[in-house]
C-alpha cells in the first residue's frame, strides 16, 4: 500500500454540473480500459484471498485514481439507480453498490471499466431521462439550477444505499457470545501472562497511524482478536468492547477506547489492551459470581426471578456508566443469565424482546420503577412458560 487514507465522496451528493455528461464531449469508452490500468494502484490488484477490508480499500484507492484522472463524476462507478417500490417505502431511489469480484489482475481490471463506462452511460441517461424511468418521481423546484428532472429524482431525500452481499465477520461481536463460549477454557490463562502475548501479536503486524483509514485499522484489531482467541478462547473477543463511544460501544471495558485514543504507540497498544483483555475476563468472572447467587431458581420463584433480574440489569448499568449503547449490554447479559438458568434459545430471544426490547435509552439512568417493571415483566414470563 503507497497510502493509508482515502477520502472519498458519495455520488448522490454530488452537484448536476459535477456529473453533467454535457460537459466532458470528449469522453471516449473506448478509451478508459487502457485509462484504468494505466492507473498507480492498478499495478497492486489484490490477489484472491486477500483480507475484505483490504480489498475494499484497495477499491476506493482505484475510485480516488480514477477522480483525479476523469473528475468527480466517476465516483459512482461502482453504483446502478433505479426507481424501486422498496419494502413498503414506496417508489424511491435505490441505489445499489456492487464492486466486481476480484480475480485475475485483468479480469477485474476490466470490469472496473466496463463499470466506469456504464456509470457515464446512466448519466447521459438521466440527462435526459430518454426512456422515461425517473422524471416522474422528481420532487418539484423552482431554483433555476437547471438540473435535469431525472437527476432530482435519484438525489431525493428518500433514497436509499444498497451494498450487495453481507459481510462476513472471521469473529463475532461479544453480544453474539453464548454464555457458553464466555466460560475460561483450560488454555493457561493467567493475567500475569497477558502484556507478553499482547507483545508478540502487536509486534507481528505494523501499528496503523492513528489517522489511517478505518479499514486498515479494524484489520489491525481483528488480527489482534484473531491471536487473543487463539491463545485464550473464544470469550477473548470481548476485549474491545468499550464504555460508551468506543470500538463496539456500550460495552463494560475502560481500559481500551478505541485504536487512535488508546494505541498511539506500539508500547501503549500493549499496555491499553492487555489491560483490556483482563479487566473483561474480570467482568465475566464477576458475572459468573452473580449468576452463582440467584441460581438455580424455580420457574415459579417471581421474587427471586425478579431480584436477579434487576440486580443484574443495576450492575450492567454501573458497570457501562449508562453510556451510548449500554443497553445491548444489559441485554446480553441478561440474554446469558436465561442461558445459566436453561431457558431455550428460542424463547430466550422472545423474552428479551418483550421484556426489555424499547424500554432503556443511551446515556439516561432508566428509573427505578421501570428496571423494577421489567424485571417483573420477565419474571412473569418465565412462569407462564413452566404453568
Amino acid at each position: 500500500m503507497t497510502a493509508d487514507r482515502v477520502d472519498i465522496t458519495e455520488p448522490w451528493l454530488l452537484t448536476w454540473r459535477d456529473v453533467d455528461p454535457g460537459v466532458r464531449p470528449g469522453f471516449d469508452p473506448a478509451a478508459v480500459a487502457e485509462l484504468v490500468r494505466a492507473l498507480p494502484p492498478a499495478a497492486e490488484v489484490p490477489p484472491p484471498g486477500t483480507d475484505r477490508w483490504l480489498v475494499d480499500f484497495w477499491f476506493d484507492r482505484m475510485t480516488e485514481a480514477l477522480v483525479a484522472r476523469l473528475g468527480d463524476w466517476v465516483v459512482g462507478w461502482s453504483y446502478t439507480v433505479a426507481m424501486e417500490d422498496f419494502q413498503g417505502r414506496g417508489v424511491i431511489p435505490v441505489w445499489r453498490a456492487q464492486r466486481p469480484p476480484v480475480t485475475t489482475p485483468d479480469e477485474t481490471l476490466t470490469r472496473i471499466a466496463e463499470a466506469v463506462v456504464a456509470w457515464h452511460e446512466l448519466l447521459v441517461e438521466l440527462a435526459t431521462d430518454a426512456r422515461g424511468r425517473f422524471a416522474a418521481a422528481a420532487p418539484a423546484t423552482t431554483d433555476g439550477t437547471g438540473e435535469p428532472p431525472a437527476w432530482r429524482a435519484v438525489q431525493g431525500h428518500g433514497r436509499v444505499a444498497v451494498h450487495a452481499g453481507p459481510r462476513e465477520r472471521p469473529l463475532p461481536y461479544p453480544s453474539e457470545l453464548s454464555w457458553a463460549d464466555t466460560q475460561l477454557p483450560d488454555r493457561g490463562y493467567a493475567p500475569g501472562t497477558v502484556p507478553a502475548v499482547v507483545g508478540d501479536l502487536v509486534a507481528a503486524a505494523e501499528l496503523p497511524s492513528p489517522g489511517a483509514d478505518w479499514r486498515l485499522r479494524e484489520l489491525w484489531l481483528e488480527n489482534i482478536s484473531a491471536g487473543l482467541v487463539g491463545r485464550y478462547g473464544r470469550w477473548a473477543v470481548g476485549w474491545r468492547w468499550s464504555v460508551g463511544e468506543g470500538d463496539l460501544d456500550g460495552g463494560p471495558v475502560g481500559s481500551w477506547c478505541c485504536l487512535p485514543h488508546s494505541a498511539t504507540t506500539p508500547e501503549a497498544a500493549v499496555t491499553a489492551i492487555a489491560a483490556a483483555l483482563v479487566e473483561w475476563r474480570e467482568w465475566l468472572d464477576d458475572l459468573a459470581e452473580r449468576f452463582e447467587r440467584f441460581l438455580p431458581l424455580a420457574a415459579g420463584d417471581l421474587d427471586g426471578w425478579e431480584r436477579a433480574v434487576a440486580h443484574l440489569v443495576t450492575a450492567v448499568g454501573d458497570r457501562t456508566q449508562y453510556e451510548s449503547g449500554w443497553y445491548s449490554c444489559c441485554a446480553t447479559v441478561l440474554g446469558w443469565f436465561l442461558e445459566a438458568a436453561g431457558i431455550a434459545p428460542a424463547r430466550r430471544k422472545e423474552l428479551l424482546e418483550h421484556a426489555v426490547a424499547g424500554r432503556f435509552d443511551s446515556w439516561v439512568e432508566p428509573a427505578r420503577a421501570v428496571v423494577e417493571s421489567v424485571a417483573e415483566d420477565l419474571a412473569r414470563r418465565v412462569a407462564v412458560d413452566h404453568g
